[in-house]
């Protein structure tokens, strides 16, 4: 893992913010570039249109790409202090431009307000959280990555998406699948589930809401 991959791991773009941090559209990507206060070098940060974080450093006289940036057996005083500058200018665009995925925040309000901690049952899909009420185990929210094309059925949609199904009342569906970021239940029952994307459109505390009422459907007795 790179040191971009590692401080951007599980955060979301907002891409809003990158305009006033400063940075510049260039075709579907942002990119900024900062002078490095330790030495005549560049940093260049670039922002995919689908968030993810590249970049490197380059020495301004000659224009080369400054290697020893992703040497880790380097441990030179003079490549710490670069390789140091440049983490920190990536660590502050994450605190400033990103926030932390929602699917984590949903993860975090779950364990918060209920002390529930996901399941793991799926061999074939190791990362598909199951959420059950530890009474009875009854599944009230299954958290999966899945490619956009799976909810939308245009096999041209292969970005993969976060998204969250939840049990609600069958009389919500059809209103609620007429919005952005509802779907029919991916891989469940569609008659009372349905998948709900987690990509920060729809505020969390619509989305807890949601999970409040699919979890009470757990304590229900028939």
């Amino acid at each position: 893992m790179n040191v971009e991959e590692e401080i951007f791991a599980k955060r979301q773009c907002r891409f809003n913010k990158l305009a006033a941090y400063g940075f510049k559209k260039n075709g579907d990507d942002y990119y900024l570039e900062v002078p490095l206060k330790s030495a005549n070098f560049l940093a260049k940060i670039i922002v995919s249109s689908v968030g993810k974080v590249s970049g490197n450093v380059y020495d301004l006289d000659t224009g080369d790409e400054y290697l020893l940036l992703r040497v880790e057996s380097d441990t030179g005083s003079f490549s710490a202090v670069v390789k140091a500058e440049y983490r920190a200018l990536l660590q502050d665009v994450a605190d400033k431009c990103f926030v932390k995925a929602q699917a984590d925040r949903i993860k975090d309000e779950i364990k918060a307000s209920y002390g529930d901690e996901p399941d793991f049952p799926f061999k074939k899909f190791p990362n598909y959280a199951v959420f059950r009420n530890p009474q009875n185990r009854k599944w009230y929210g299954l958290l999966m990555t899945v490619p956009l094309c799976k909810l939308t059925g245009d096999e041209k949609d292969q970005q993969e998406v976060t998204v969250l199904n939840l049990k609600l009342a069958e009389e919500k569906l059809p209103a609620l699948l007429k919005q952005e970021d509802f779907f029919p239940a991916y891989h469940m029952n569609k008659q009372n589930w349905l998948s709900v994307l987690l990509n920060n459109d729809l505020p969390d505390e619509e989305v807890l809401a949601m999970l409040d009422e699919s979890r009470a459907f757990t304590e229900r007795k028939k």
